[in-house]
């Protein structure tokens, strides 16, 4: 939106009319802002997939679950995550140029409140890494 400057004129500008104008250029904005992050999610899902089946195989990555953007994507980054038990999930992070993705299972431990990352490559990887748990 190109918001124009009114003409000059002998009166002292509305300010309700600034008010106005500035206000539907924050809700316009805004819009746009809420449009860009569905788009965002919607390809970190999509690629997620996509790089999952590449990695895992069809049959794997169909059994994996319901892939779900991150709630908080790093920047340049898209982010997608997959919970596989309560507390496991595993998480797709990959550069918003398409350029290979990464995998990780993230655990949590609720006894020990602690958090384990590893990184999988493969579904033998990704096998070992269930199994393992904590470190």
């Amino acid at each position: 939106m190109t918001l124009v400057q009114p003409e000059p004129t002998a009166r002292k500008t509305d300010t309700d009319t600034l008010l106005a104008l500035g206000l539907a250029a924050i809700a316009q904005r805004h819009e746009e802002i809420r449009r860009q992050d569905r788009l965002d999610d919607e390809h970190a899902v999509r690629y997620a997939r996509a790089e999952a089946q590449a990695t895992f195989g069809e049959d794997a990555a169909a059994a994996l679950g319901e892939w779900r953007p991150s709630p908080e994507m790093p920047d340049g980054m898209y982010q997608a995550i997959v919970e596989l038990t309560p507390r496991t999930s595993l998480i797709c992070t990959m550069p918003r140029d398409g350029a290979g993705a990464v995998f990780e299972v993230l655990a949590y431990c609720g006894s020990c409140n602690r958090h384990s990352s590893n990184a999988v490559g493969s579904l033998a990887d990704l096998a070992g890494a269930l199994r393992g748990g904590l470190r």
